[in-house]
């Protein structure tokens, strides 16, 4: 028998070949049940009974192996070699010991593992969100230098604009989120990047256009966490309205002397990845249990409930079941949990916690630090944002937009877009 080993973030997947290389069939493992099984007799197997020593509370859930390579056992089968970090099991006082040991080495042989496989050639399997900055920015002077408006200024001529808006068509749809770098100092002018002239922003009760800043006096409400300097969590905005606008722009007019960054998630990759690839229980408690989205300020309340995930009617005809609607994700708005029975509340906690956990790995997050001029714009549906606390006077002008007004426009000019290629391929 001959395979080949992958090793993916959460589990790895053996690929056993027949005798000539074609593909059999594949197996994933998570790491943790690996570890668990390890058949070592350097304190995981009894060394005369062979039977079981670690107990599976001893073995972390996020456990990841060092490295893992294809090789022999001792009776010279093809086996997979993990070789993990040492960790921590309890003596017989209930003290922790931590092996003597720089690294643990687990080998399988390669027939065990196809006898004892369980994620057998698995259809529906979702990969990590994207959280590669370079795949959703742009640069606008690019635009500008290439397709500079025949008056002159940083305005694009007609038929740069209409590139310039496909690329953003083509990464939100596909990302949810997009940095254009450079854009200018006018946050009016930016409006018109994403909807038509005829078409409105969307007013909120902080005002029509939010100036996120420690010193605001613009704005009314202005008595919550945006207009200060303290870091914000993940989350989506207008969680305790009825209808959330479907897009959010922030246009840096000044960056903050230290911090301040801002970092993204596209949350339907990461549900979609809870429920496939971490723990189905905890997606079907966050899209079933409602929670009270309770928005109070001195001169401002609403409230709204909503599970954090809102499925839709529509299905998935590749997996026949409901698609993501919408994620409702706000910390700070979240009222107290009383939807939940006294004996399932637990639960329903740990299924936010692996879901929060989920959120603030590196790989599902999309870093990006603004500059005076930059932009980044987000599906409020779809994409959770955040800073981090900073110091100095940051300030971002932050503008609502409706998703159906931002497809409108840009979806005009990825049309026009593609009669200029068609056009160009046909010189």
């Amino acid at each position: 028998m001959s395979a080949l080993l992958e090793l993916k973030p959460d589990w790895a997947r053996i690929t056993f070949l027949d005798s000539t290389g074609g593909v059999q069939t594949t197996a994933d493992y998570h790491y943790f049940w690996l570890r668990h099984n390890c058949p070592c007799l350097s304190g995981c197997r009894h060394s005369s009974t062979k039977e079981r020593l670690i107990d599976a509370a001893a073995i972390p859930l996020e456990i990841r192996p060092l490295r893992a390579v294809l090789t022999t056992d001792d009776s010279g089968a093809l086996a997979v070699s993990f070789f993990w970090a040492p960790i921590a099991t309890k003596d017989d006082a209930g003290g922790l010991v931590v092996q003597d040991e720089t690294e643990h080495v687990s080998v399988f042989p390669v027939q065990w593992l196809r006898d004892n496989a369980y994620g057998v050639s698995r259809e529906h399997v979702h990969e990590l969100p994207p959280h590669d900055a370079a795949l959703v920015t742009i640069d606008y002077t690019a635009y500008a230098a290439e397709y500079a408006d025949a008056n002159g200024g940083t305005r694009l001529s007609a038929a740069g604009a209409v590139l310039y808006k496909a690329a953003l068509y083509d990464r939100l749809s596909k990302f949810g989120v997009a940095v254009i770098r450079n854009r200018g100092g006018n946050t009016e002018d930016i409006i018109l990047d994403f909807i038509d002239a005829e078409a409105k922003v969307i007013p909120t009760h902080f005002g029509r256009i939010e100036h996120l800043r420690t010193d605001n006096t613009e704005n009314a409400n202005n008595d919550q966490l945006g207009y200060t300097n303290s870091a914000v969590r993940l989350h989506t905005d207008q969680c305790y309205a009825e209808t959330v606008p479907g897009f959010q722009f922030l246009h840096c007019i000044r960056p903050a002397d230290i911090g301040g960054d801002n970092y993204f998630v596209h949350a339907e990759s990461a549900a979609n990845y809870l429920k496939t690839e971490v723990n189905r229980r905890a997606y079907e408690l966050l899209t079933t249990v409602p929670v009270r989205f309770d928005r109070k300020q001195a001169k401002f309340q609403a409230l709204h409930v909503s599970p954090i995930l809102r499925l839709s009617d529509e299905t998935d005809p590749a997996t026949n079941e409901r698609r993501l609607a919408q994620v409702r994700y706000s910390y700070f708005t979240q009222g107290a949990q009383t939807n939940v029975p006294f004996s399932e509340l637990r639960e329903w906690y740990e299924a936010q916690q692996v879901w929060d956990k989920l959120l603030y790995r590196d790989d599902f997050q999309i870093k990006a630090g603004l500059q005076a001029g930059d932009v980044v714009i987000y599906d409020n549906l779809k994409v959770l944002h955040a800073r981090n606390g900073f110091t100095g006077p940051r300030h971002m002008a932050g503008v609502y937009l409706a998703a159906s007004d931002l497809w409108h426009h840009l979806g005009q000019a990825k049309q026009a877009s593609l009669k200029v290629a068609d056009a160009t391929a046909d010189t």
